[in-house]
């Protein structure tokens, strides 16, 4: 999390609030992905970059502009310009965009036997009808000289067009789980913070290990299922005890092997690591460092 701390304040606070920085900052980023599971912090980072920089918000999220400026691309055109022209305007602003694997969506591979399905090429009520528009006025209005940043927000990158995503966000910042030390903090802070109390023999590192793989809203979530107003009036007679955690937490929801392995696999993608693993990989084997299958068959038809 320091990490994140580090590179949010060096390449988005520091721009946002600072026409002077914006303009000397070696590398211009003008948009941001922030991913992870659900819980782990990402509307909330959001909040904090627009309260340290006192920016203005706009909110281009699927479920803000659903059936807004519908009508046709003339009007989703307008939608995207008059927000990059108001925070212009009133910079510095945020450019916030919630499920953004719903404006870059996917393509959906077709199952053997499955029917077409009749789509309207042009659906005005799509969320991604926006997609044209961000991509133009945002090369057009975001300059050095501007301070306007676009944050996008997902929990699910796998279901969103890793190429787009690629192309369109500047860096992406990945939001995990926290670990245990942190989870243990939590626990103890958030038990405090409801009002509860913990005797000295209370196993909250066992706890924490209880929890790993959960995220810092359902930790929170769960302490509030737990700490209700009589079960704080009834803490001198009956302390608190680590099964009464255990029953609410797993009713929360929890990330699995496979989904790490698919914020896993995004973070290979996003970041071109797959790439270079691989050309590591073929220099230890002492292999050549070309290893497309179709440049190999050119050379070997020269010869």
């Amino acid at each position: 999390m320091a990490l994140i701390r580090q590179l949010v304040t060096e390449y988005i606070i520091f721009p946002l609030g600072s026409l002077l920085v914006r303009q000397r900052f070696p590398e211009h980023v003008k948009s941001f992905l922030f991913y992870g599971p659900t819980g782990t912090g990402k509307t909330q980072m959001v909040r904090a970059i627009a309260h340290e920089t006192k920016s203005m918000v706009f909110d281009l999220s699927p479920m803000n502009i659903d059936s807004k400026f519908n009508a046709n691309k003339a009007e989703c055109e307008k939608l995207v310009a008059m927000v990059f022209v108001v925070a212009k305007e009133y910079q510095p602003a945020l450019i916030y965009i919630d499920e953004a694997e719903k404006i870059w969506p996917a393509k959906k591979k077709k199952k053997k036997g499955q029917k077409k399905t009749s789509k309207k090429a042009n659906d005005m009520s799509d969320p991604k009808r926006i997609e044209k528009a961000l991509g133009k006025w945002r090369s057009k209005w975001i300059t050095e000289d501007t301070r306007i940043t676009i944050v996008a927000c997902t929990s699910e990158p796998h279901e969103g067009n890793k190429k787009k995503f690629k192309k369109f966000f500047d860096k992406a910042i990945y939001f995990p789980f926290p670990d245990y030390t942190t989870r243990r903090l939590m626990w103890k802070t958030f038990i405090f913070e409801l009002g509860g109390h913990l005797k000295n023999e209370f196993p909250l590192s066992t706890l924490a290990h209880i929890s790993a793989g959960y995220s810092a809203g359902s930790i929170k979530k769960t302490c509030e299922n737990v700490l209700t107003e009589f079960r704080k009036s009834k803490m001198e007679q009956r302390p608190l005890a680590l099964p009464e955690f255990i029953g609410p937490l797993s009713l929360c929801a929890a990330t699995m092997d496979d989904q790490y392995d698919d914020f896993k696999k995004f973070t290979d993608i996003i970041t071109g690591d797959d790439k270079r693993r691989a050309e590591i990989e073929a220099a230890l084997k002492g292999e050549d460092g070309d290893s497309d299958p179709k440049k190999k068959k050119k050379a070997k038809k020269k010869k």
